[in-house]
This record gives C-alpha cells, sequence and structure tokens, in this order.
C-alpha cells in the first residue's frame, strides 16, 4: 500500500513537470503574418573586381512589408516587433540586427483585437541576415553556372547580370488582456507572443566590369 501511494505521487510529479506553465499556456493571438507588401522592383547592386563579384554598391534597400496579427477574443494587440534577426519585443538588440518597435498610437493604443500596416523601411544592407548566400554570393553562383555552361568570364562579367536573393524578417506580435490594454500596464510577464519568419524577395544586379580589363578568364 505504502508502495502503490509513493507511485502515485512520483507520477503525479512527473506529469505536473510535463505540464505546461502558465507563462506558456496562453494562446492569445490567432494570427501573425508578414508579407511583401507590393511588388519591389529596385535592385540590389553587386560589383566585380574584373575577376569575381566582390561587394554589394547598395548601402541600403527599401523593403515592402505588410504587417498584421490578430488577438483571440478579450484580448488586444499591444505592441510588434519586426527584425532582421529572430524579432524579440522585449529582448535587447542584438549585434548586427535592425529592429522596429511597434506600440502605442501604432497599434491603435491597445484598442486593437487586429492590427494591420503598410510598412516601408529604408534597410542598411548591413544588417540583413540573408538566406542562402548574400547577394555577392549569388552573382558569383551566377557566375560559376554561366562558366559551367561553356561562356567565359569575359562575356559574363562585361554584361550586366540578374539574378535574386532572400533576405530574412521576422515579426512578433504582443497581445495582452484587454483591460491590461485599455490601462497600459500590460508587460513581459502577463502578455503573449508569437512569431512569424518570411524570406523577403530581392532582385539582384550583377553589374558589368569597369575595372578595364579582365584579370582572369
Amino acid at each position: 500500500m505504502q508502495n502503490s501511494s509513493k507511485l502515485i505521487l512520483a507520477l503525479t510529479l512527473a506529469a505536473a513537470s510535463l505540464a505546461p506553465s502558465a507563462s506558456f499556456a496562453k494562446d492569445w493571438l490567432e494570427s501573425v503574418q508578414l508579407t511583401k507588401d507590393g511588388i519591389d522592383v529596385v535592385p540590389i547592386e553587386v560589383t566585380t573586381n574584373g575577376s569575381t563579384y566582390t561587394e554589394v554598391k547598395s548601402g541600403s534597400h527599401r523593403f515592402l512589408f505588410g504587417l498584421y496579427a490578430r488577438a483571440t477574443n478579450g484580448e488586444r494587440i499591444v505592441a510588434a516587433a519586426l527584425s532582421t534577426k529572430s524579432a524579440s519585443y522585449f529582448e535587447s538588440l542584438d549585434a548586427g540586427e535592425w529592429r522596429k518597435r511597434f506600440t502605442g498610437r501604432n497599434v491603435g493604443n491597445g484598442t486593437k483585437r487586429t492590427w494591420s500596416m503598410s510598412y516601408a523601411p529604408q534597410i542598411p544592407l548591413s544588417k540583413v541576415t540573408w538566406v542562402g548566400g548574400t547577394p555577392v554570393d549569388k552573382c558569383n553562383a551566377l557566375l560559376a553556372q554561366k562558366r559551367s555552361n561553356g561562356t567565359s568570364r569575359v562575356a559574363v562579367l562585361n554584361q550586366k547580370q540578374t539574378t535574386t536573393a532572400l533576405a530574412s524578417f521576422s515579426l512578433q506580435a504582443v497581445a495582452a488582456r484587454k483591460n491590461k490594454a485599455k490601462n497600459n500596464t500590460w508587460n513581459i510577464g502577463n502578455t503573449d507572443t508569437e512569431n512569424r519568419n518570411y524570406s523577403y524577395q530581392v532582385q539582384v544586379s550583377c553589374l558589368p566590369n569597369t575595372m578595364g580589363g579582365i584579370q582572369s578568364n
């Protein structure tokens, strides 16, 4: 009998340790979406040294975003963060990260269950995280592909080439109980968050050689 009681107690404690805590049990966000808002036709330009592609000429790029979040009934959207890394409204900014926080009037002062907006920031490309290679990597991959198909280095580098690259972004939405949102008494401990990642395709122009000669064919 004593052993049975101990077994029941052990199983109860094990189940409790596996159960989600209150901070993780919340699910106050029905949807978080990050999309491209419109057609981005402006290319990122990459230069060559006459032998290979070496650097991005463009210092920054204007990205076109559509931001959207919807809270469950009884909750309101109180904040959001858009980032070139893993967006977090409450955490400090990482080195090499670009982040924009939205709060107050940007999200309707916590009165909206559904929040959406268009946003087109000019972001330094040095702060952008790339998926599957930087624009320079993409231009050099295109060069290698064309050379493997029999095109000379001279022919490739003397002409403008076009390709694409993927920039990584993350949107985090923050939801709070209706009364906390109304009174502006929400914080990291009484809110729920959800992230949505998005790979944003940009056009890349691999600019023609202007060095006055090809170093290697």
